[in-house]
């Protein structure tokens, strides 16, 4: 027992960003309607609460509002995550035709978060956790869900990722040393867990094959380079990768921050990114080495097959 007790002391809050993945990356691509209802209702919840979480730093932090440069940055991400929300707001009273005002289940985690929280750099060590969530789930409807209005408003939701876990970081270091590493206390990291999985499905869900198969590349061309970048739809770049006889697709932008994998090298079954060495299972996108600073997401993949000497790529978008 003891030994079982100090293995799950290892366990981090971060840990459970591949189970979040993989859950919204199935609920979208069964193509179920409530799911897929489920998954909006998660997003605005997720960023109701990273809000939430702002919005009381800004309020009562004398610390950051003492730095003139913090507290205009904490307005700025405001402002955008604020429009960002109206937007989810209109999609889902496109989709669904009620508007919400309030998401109650938000809100009540966020106060049961300040009733417990070590200070205000828990708090903000919350917010960043659920903010790193959201992108994760975000993420996914990018490259599975049909609906074409939601992946727009996600894209831009996550554009400004990189420059807000900067702004996360320079917040908590108002109150911690090396606040990159700085994570929130188990209480508030569960409370935060709870709210991002809490819908999700309790029974097995059934994925549907791809919306459509795209052409990639000539096989031929593949076997002799390993690997190739293309482009699909005008925007998406994928990285086909022929190893051990298989052929595999996955996303080409590192999900740690922005190198192109198709600059790595692929030995067996992995792909490793140049910039920070992070690597990645090209058979499923999981994490196998994160980066020497930060940490990197799972990759986006998608089926392959071939046809006629071509490789066709399968996508779930419509």
């Amino acid at each position: 027992m003891s030994y079982l007790f100090e293995r799950l002391k290892e366990i981090k809050a971060w840990d459970f960003e591949p189970v979040i993945w993989n859950a919204c990356c199935t609920v979208l691509k069964s193509r179920d309607e409530k799911l897929s209802r489920n998954y909006l209702d998660n997003l605005l919840t997720m960023l109701d609460f990273t809000i939430y979480g702002l919005s009381e730093a800004s309020a009562e932090s004398e610390e950051i509002a003492s730095d003139p440069y913090l507290y205009h940055t904490l307005g700025v991400m405001l402002t955008y995550l604020t429009r960002s929300r109206r937007q989810f707001l209109n999609i889902i009273e496109t989709t669904t035709g009620y508007r919400p005002k309030l998401v109650e289940r938000a809100y009540k985690a966020f106060r049961e978060c300040v009733a417990n929280a070590e200070g205000m750099a828990d708090i903000l060590a919350a917010t960043k956790l659920c903010y790193r969530l959201l992108v994760t789930a975000a993420r996914a409807g990018i490259f599975y869900s049909n609906n074409q209005r939601l992946r727009e408003v996600l894209l831009t939701l996550t554009a400004t990722e990189y420059d807000f876990n900067t702004y996360m970081d320079d917040f908590i270091g108002k109150y911690r040393r090396d606040p990159d590493v700085v994570e929130p206390s188990n209480y508030l990291a569960g409370v935060v867990l709870e709210l991002c999985m809490k819908r999700f499905p309790k029974e097995a869900v059934e994925e549907t094959p791809p919306s459509r198969w795209v052409e990639a590349c000539d096989v031929k061309i593949l076997e002799e380079l390993g690997k190739r970048l293309v482009i699909v739809d005008g925007w998406l770049e994928l990285l086909i990768v022929r190893t051990m006889g298989r052929t595999f697709a996955v996303e080409n932008m590192c999900t740690h921050e922005g190198g192109f994998l198709s600059d790595g090298f692929v030995e067996t079954y992995s792909v490793s990114c140049i910039d920070h060495l992070a690597k990645f299972d090209v058979r499923t996108g999981r994490v196998l080495t994160h980066p020497h600073h930060g940490r990197a997401r799972p990759l986006a993949t998608f089926p392959t097959k071939i046809e006629d000497g071509r490789v066709l790529v399968g996508l779930y978008t419509s």
